[in-house]
């Protein structure tokens, strides 16, 4: 069955490298500029494709919040797309989804996203439908109090109806105490609707503040017209306020285990959840750490899955989260099942899985399938404009580097199971897990 499976993702991994570098050599490196209002352009050309993507790299984010409305930008995630000066609210929706492309906006912990993945010919409109979000976005007192309404409703209702909902929620907050990301990205649930609105309309600087911008513009297009457009769209005076650089800093594992224990009436299934802190953005260790996820949980791979299900008939449900953060990150492993004697004997084995790895190195052939299964998916997102652009925008906002291919294969390709096994050491002990067990009464 192994070897099979080795062969299959060989065969796999050449046909995805042939195909991905097809479209990425008939790319031209990526090139930055600034405009003189601190604006970051990078244009990242590609011949053989009929479709664009614009997208826009805010560097501020919900740990920018004033204390008092901390998780207030999450509102923005709906209040970007409402109307402007010159279209109605969600316009900028429909004008992409009539011309067959797809849209998306996302805040974040670090940073916000708004992107938008268009025919190549129609890239003019999708830069002038930006420039009116960060521009003349109309936000009244009406719209934030519906935002915050809407946000508290639902995040009430998870909470007090969604049981796994409400446990992620907990285990996070252990995970990253005492961390920037402790609170939940919408902020204390209980202060939302109390937030001010002023104080929030005050926030769209962030969003519009140019130093705080990094534009992507990946596909097909004509550099010269669009440098053009950008300049004339984009080339707006903003206030200089004095900004001081953020450092971001790695934090480091845990040193406090954390476990509890709940009893609740009319659950369908008893689970359990581990938390790992995992690493930052910023170290090689996130790469390296990535080799345990794929180890563990992924579904092409799952070391669980095949000792748990397979091997012991456990009957086990496996699901996992991956935070996204830049200083730290967290692996979330819940494991479900109606028989509580089976969840507790899937504990012990993935109590004992975990310890194996910080003790023995993965077995070599193991080692290259997961190599060649990062690899594959790299070069996957590597495909789609969507990910290469945000990939772009934040190795330039970390790094200061264009070169992501080239970097992140490198790193790759120098990986050893050493490497794994120092990760393991360092992230897997004990201190650095936070468990939840839910049972039914």
């Amino acid at each position: 069955m192994k070897k099979f499976f080795y062969a299959f993702t060989f065969l796999t991994f050449c046909y995805v490298i042939l195909n991905a570098n097809a479209k990425i050599n008939s790319s031209i490196n990526p090139v930055s500029f600034k405009l003189n209002n601190g604006l970051t352009v990078i244009l990242s050309p590609i011949d053989n494709i009929q479709a664009a993507c614009v997208l826009i790299y805010h560097t501020a984010g919900v740990r920018d919040d004033p204390l008092e409305i901390k998780g207030a930008s999450y509102l923005y995630q709906n209040l970007m797309l409402l109307g402007t000066r010159h279209l109605e609210p969600y316009e900028r929706f429909f004008f992409v989804q009539k011309n067959g492309g797809t849209s998306g906006v996302k805040v974040n912990f670090d940073n916000s996203i708004s992107y938008q993945i268009i025919p190549d010919h129609k890239i003019d409109n999708a830069l002038w439908i930006e420039s009116e979000r960060i521009n003349s976005l109309i936000i009244s007192n009406k719209n934030i109090n519906i935002q915050k309404n809407n946000t508290y409703k639902r995040i009430y209702r998870l909470m007090n109806s969604n049981i796994a909902f409400k446990s992620s929620t907990w285990i996070k907050s252990q995970i990253f105490e005492a961390t920037v990301y402790h609170i939940p990205l919408y902020g204390n649930l209980e202060f939302i609707r109390s937030f001010d609105n002023s104080s929030i309309k005050r926030i769209y600087d962030n969003f519009r503040n140019p130093s705080k911008i990094i534009m992507v513009i990946s596909g097909k297009f004509d550099s010269k017209k669009v440098k053009k457009t950008i300049k004339k769209l984009f080339s707006y005076s903003f206030q200089k306020k004095k900004t001081i650089k953020r450092k971001y800093i790695s934090i480091k594992p845990r040193k406090k285990f954390i476990y509890k224990n709940q009893m609740i009436e009319n659950i369908p299934q008893n689970f359990s959840i581990y938390g790992i802190r995992a690493p930052s953005k910023l170290s090689y260790d996130y790469l390296y750490f990535n080799f345990i996820k794929y180890y563990l949980v992924d579904q092409r791979f799952s070391e669980l899955e095949r000792i748990i299900n397979i091997k012991n008939r456990l009957n086990i449900n496996i699901n996992y989260e991956y935070t996204d953060n830049i200083e730290s990150n967290a692996l979330i492993i819940t494991m479900s099942s109606v028989k509580r004697i089976n969840l507790e004997r899937a504990k012990f084995l993935l109590n004992k899985k975990l310890q194996s790895l910080m003790n023995f190195r993965i077995s070599s052939s193991s080692f290259k399938a997961l190599k060649s299964l990062i690899e594959i998916d790299f070069m996957k997102s590597m495909t789609k404009l969507e990910k290469r652009s945000i990939m772009l925008a934040e190795n330039f906002h970390l790094f200061g580097n264009l070169n992501i291919e080239e970097t992140y294969l490198k790193r790759l390709k120098r990986a050893t199971s050493y490497d794994i096994l120092r990760i393991c050491r360092k992230y897997l002990s004990k201190n650095n897990r936070v468990i939840l067990n839910v049972y039914k009464k």
